[in-house]
């Protein structure tokens, strides 16, 4: 039932409880304690009050039967019982010919008892202490001091629930601060649910205030200002890829659509045929990507498998090549330990980009630096912007629109090599050559 209470009652009731259970025992170990210390005292009293009659009878001071005379019984129930159970005296009149116990120590010894009652007495508890004696004469007795304890039960009873009431004053002035410092450390908690429940009802950024104290309330605030930041970022980034992907999808759709719709008219031909069959390349490649990245998105596992980067690179210097286009290799041997696909369509995307994007000839090398392979792929187009070295990675990046409309790219080829790349523990960056050529450099871990 407890979880579906507000953490405010939650605390309050957890800490009441245990407070609570805390007052029992402290009121009852109080309790024990005192009762305890009271009754030493009292038995200590009777040992007292005993001893003073055992000097009296042991020095002959006094003769037994007179010997109480000489000791104040102060309250106590003091006798001088003989060997035969016979009471010698008395401090209690009602008591003259019963003995108040029945402990008959020897001589020099003592016996401590606790008596419900004695003789005559209806339920008042006694401490009771005997000590043995003999007189100068020989004979033997029993000194017997019987304290009362109803004094003692009072002041013990009296105590505990002066106690007991103190405690539950304690336990409710507790739970009001308690209660208090609850609302007033919940009070920041509750201003970031209601700014962030704002937020999220007025679409777009913004952020919930950090309190200046410090503490782990202030991290919450930081940690959720970086969270809708980051949803802020990721939201804006969906929208422009969902505005995007249907922007790049509607144009060969469109094209097709209306070369169906003249060839239905007109019946088909070769261009319109032609027509049809590139866009739906186009398309297919487009969709191709897509699901691409949709899948390193997922996470979806790669393979792996030892994969020479220099024979995927001498390919494409062949097939580059066989279409016309200069090129210039450096190449050595280089081996890394992943997806053979992926790192294929990775070099084949950055190396279509150089062809596409090229004044002149395309430069590709392969070498190796520490623990990683490095593939340098070159052309002669102006080199990325410095300031558009992070973006020509996004996907959709439109830096020059009308260069690639013409070429027929569908902007996710550089989004796909860096999701390959860091896929596979490395990276891929867009930079410059020493003489002011566009180069993409790719980063690949070796097999060591």
């Amino acid at each position: 039932m407890m979880r579906t209470w507000s953490l405010q009652r939650r605390v309050l009731a957890t800490s009441g409880v245990v407070v609570v259970l805390m007052i029992v025992l402290g009121v009852a170990a109080f309790a024990l304690t005192l009762d305890q210390i009271l009754y030493r005292t009292s038995l200590d009293t009777a040992r007292s009050t005993a001893g003073q009659v055992v000097d009296v009878v042991a020095r002959g001071e006094a003769p037994p039967a007179r010997s109480l005379s000489e000791v104040p019984a102060q309250g106590a129930i003091v006798q001088v019982v003989g060997a035969d159970g016979t009471v010698v005296a008395s401090s209690d009149r009602r008591l003259d010919a019963r003995p108040a116990s029945t402990l008959r120590p020897a001589a020099g010894k003592e016996e401590v008892d606790q008596s419900a009652t004695v003789p005559g007495e209806l339920g008042e508890p006694y401490a009771v202490v005997a000590r043995g004696v003999t007189d100068p004469a020989g004979a033997t007795y029993a000194v017997v001091v019987a304290v009362p304890l109803s004094a003692l039960g009072d002041t013990v009873r009296t105590a505990t629930v002066l106690l007991a009431v103190g405690a539950v004053l304690m336990l409710v002035l507790l739970l009001v601060l308690v209660r208090r410092a609850v609302r007033q450390a919940l009070q920041p908690v509750e201003g970031i649910r209601s700014e962030v429940a704002r937020i999220s009802q007025v679409r777009g950024g913004g952020a919930v205030t950090v309190p200046p104290t410090g503490d782990e309330i202030a991290r919450l605030a930081r940690t959720m200002n970086e969270m809708l930041a980051r949803l802020e970022k990721s939201d804006a980034a969906t929208r422009r890829f969902v505005s995007d992907a249907s922007h790049e999808l509607r144009s060969p759709l469109a094209t097709i659509r209306a070369a169906v719709e003249v060839s239905t008219q007109d019946g088909f031909d070769d261009d319109r045929d032609a027509v049809i069959r590139s866009e739906t390349l186009r398309l297919q490649s487009l969709v191709d990507d897509l699901l691409t990245l949709a899948k390193a998105d997922d996470g979806a596992p790669l393979a792996r498998e030892e994969v020479d980067v220099d024979d995927i690179v001498a390919q494409e210097v062949h097939r580059v090549r066989a279409t016309g286009v200069p090129v210039e290799a450096s190449i050595m041997a280089a081996r890394v330990l992943g997806d053979r696909a992926r790192i294929e369509q990775m070099v084949r995307n950055v190396v279509d980009n150089a062809v596409r994007h090229t004044t002149g000839r395309v430069g590709l090398s392969v070498d190796t630096e520490g623990d990683d392979v490095v593939v340098r792929v070159d052309n002669d187009g102006p080199p990325v912007p410095v300031a558009d070295r992070e973006t020509v990675f996004d996907r959709f990046a439109r830096l020059e629109d009308s260069r690639r409309r013409e070429s027929g790219g569908s902007g996710l080829g550089l989004a796909i090599v860096r999701t390959v790349a860091r896929a596979h523990g490395g990276n891929a960056v867009a930079t410059e050559t020493s003489d002011g050529r566009c180069r993409f450099e790719l980063r690949l871990p070796t097999t060591d």
